[in-house]
């Protein structure tokens, strides 16, 4: 009998590279906070969409591999996108 291959489990973020500690130590507190670890995690994002971008050259990865983390990779931006698109339309429209 044979079974069909599980889908290896996501890495966490602490594998998806350096992550200075004290930016990410607690919660922000103040919007001055907020808005520099907003900017932080922009930055963090384009690196995974530069890293996804490039996933063609990446040796040692099957093409179905790179098939679904890039389907899955798409799907949770686009999500992303649509929630960080109402929150700023929220606040245009006060």
């Amino acid at each position: 009998m044979t079974t069909a291959a599980k889908a290896p489990a996501p890495r966490g973020a602490e594998q998806a590279g350096p992550r200075p500690p004290s930016a990410w130590a607690a919660p922000p507190l103040t919007t001055e906070e907020r808005l520099k670890c907003i900017e932080a995690l922009g930055e963090r994002i384009a690196g995974y969409v530069r890293f996804m971008s490039a996933v063609g050259t990446l040796d040692g990865s099957s093409q179905e591999l790179k098939e679904r983390a890039v389907a899955a990779f798409y799907e949770q931006l686009a999500r992303t996108e649509v929630q960080l698109r109402r929150i700023q339309d929220d606040l245009r429209l006060g």
